[in-house]
């Protein structure tokens, strides 16, 4: 647990948490969880679980 809490309050993870949320702000997010398949079919918030689970099964072809 130690090594986790002072990867995290690192530099490296704090770079890298900025760039994701600008990412996420450049791509039309705004807020989490917000999932993205195929680049750009875009699932915002907990609610929305079920429809990534379905859209990934239709893209692997999993009943």
């Amino acid at each position: 647990p130690d090594g986790f809490f002072s990867a995290i309050e690192g530099p490296a993870c704090k770079d890298r948490l900025r760039a994701n949320t600008d990412e996420l702000i450049g791509r039309g997010g705004f807020g989490s969880p917000t999932i993205f398949i195929n680049g750009d079919d875009m699932y915002f918030g907990n609610d929305r679980l079920p429809l990534v689970e379905h859209r990934l099964r239709r893209l692997l072809d999993i009943s």
